[in-house]
């Protein structure tokens, strides 16, 4: 028997108060989170992945966490690499919120939905999380369809999982953010020579190399020693997106102070007694290098590193 003709699954009105008592109840029973897009500088249209990216923007919302009983996922995993940590949580979003609120206003991938890739800091567990997957079919029609999802499915469902620091230049505004990038990152380390006044300690540094390529960095630390001023920069980016390092004679020009120096020398990462300065406490480098050759044959007439 056919259904009633005097119901319909496809009355707008009732489409909206549903998706409002859901905003609502988010509101209520939610939590704020930022939402942190993802901004590819170079993609490999090979394998389809991105070379560099970087996360310079963040956007409050609010949200419902759907894994109440605690993070999902694999949990701790003791592997030959050391304890990964592979914690998921399921986070749900209203359409209309993301749009009115992340999706007008300045998204950089010019999307109509949350993008896999892109970063959920979550304020309450102090946990970075990148969605892993998009879920934009849940709850299933409830009150039917109308040639377009929005509205008929009013929210997005974000499987996410626990942020992994790669490189990626990490400048969102939100100090307990952008400290992974100075706690993590490897970077570069250069001695400088100032004109006048020194840079702003977490200013982007505009990078001309002597061969005319423009690029960025922001800068991390800074530090005066008896050998001159040292700085440590994130990430490198350059304008033609290919992968270059800081060589003696780059001018930098601070974004916000103004203030412009030039590269006098490069410090490799080096714990050896040779080494200008030490770049991390952690690098051992060096000490690999000597321990090795003591057993293992690297000469040319071994080219594959056997055992001597």
């Amino acid at each position: 028997m056919p259904r009633s003709v005097y119901f319909s699954q496809r009355y707008r009105p009732e489409q909206n108060l549903l998706e409002d008592l859901l905003i609502e109840s988010m509101k209520i029973m939610g939590h704020d989170v930022f939402y942190i897009p993802r901004k590819i500088v170079k993609q490999d249209f090979i394998l389809n992945e991105d070379v560099i990216s970087s996360f310079d923007a963040s956007f409050l919302i609010e949200m419902f966490v759907e894994s109440v009983d605690g993070f999902e996922g694999d949990g701790d995993l003791m592997t030959k690499f050391g304890l990964e940590t592979r914690d998921q949580v399921t986070l749900v979003c209203s359409r209309r919120r993301w749009n009115s609120l992340i999706g007008r206003h300045g998204y950089t991938n010019d999307s109509v939905r949350p993008r896999e890739g892109d970063l959920i800091y979550v304020p309450f567990s102090g946990g970075l999380f990148e969605i892993k997957f998009v879920e934009d079919k849940s709850p299933f029609f409830q009150l039917g369809g109308s040639g377009d999802t929005k509205g008929t499915i009013p929210t997005f469902k974000l499987t996410c999982e626990l942020f992994e620091y790669s490189g990626q230049e990490i400048d969102t505004g939100i100090a307990e953010v952008d400290l992974i990038q100075v706690g993590h990152t490897q970077g570069s380390r250069a001695l400088l020579d100032f004109d006048g006044d020194v840079h702003d300690l977490g200013e982007t540094l505009t990078i001309e190399l002597p061969s005319g390529i423009l690029g960025e960095a922001e800068l991390l630390q800074y530090e005066h020693t008896t050998n001159g001023s040292i700085a440590t920069f994130g990430t490198l980016t350059f304008n033609d997106g290919e992968f270059h390092t800081l060589t003696v004679g780059a001018e930098l020009t601070g974004q916000t102070s103004g203030t412009t120096s030039t590269v006098t020398a490069v410090i490799d990462l080096n714990d050896g007694d040779a080494a200008l300065f030490v770049n991390d406490d952690l690098t051992q480098n060096s000490s690999f290098d000597i321990i090795g050759n003591d057993y293992i044959d690297f000469s040319e007439s071994n080219p594959f590193g056997d055992p001597s």
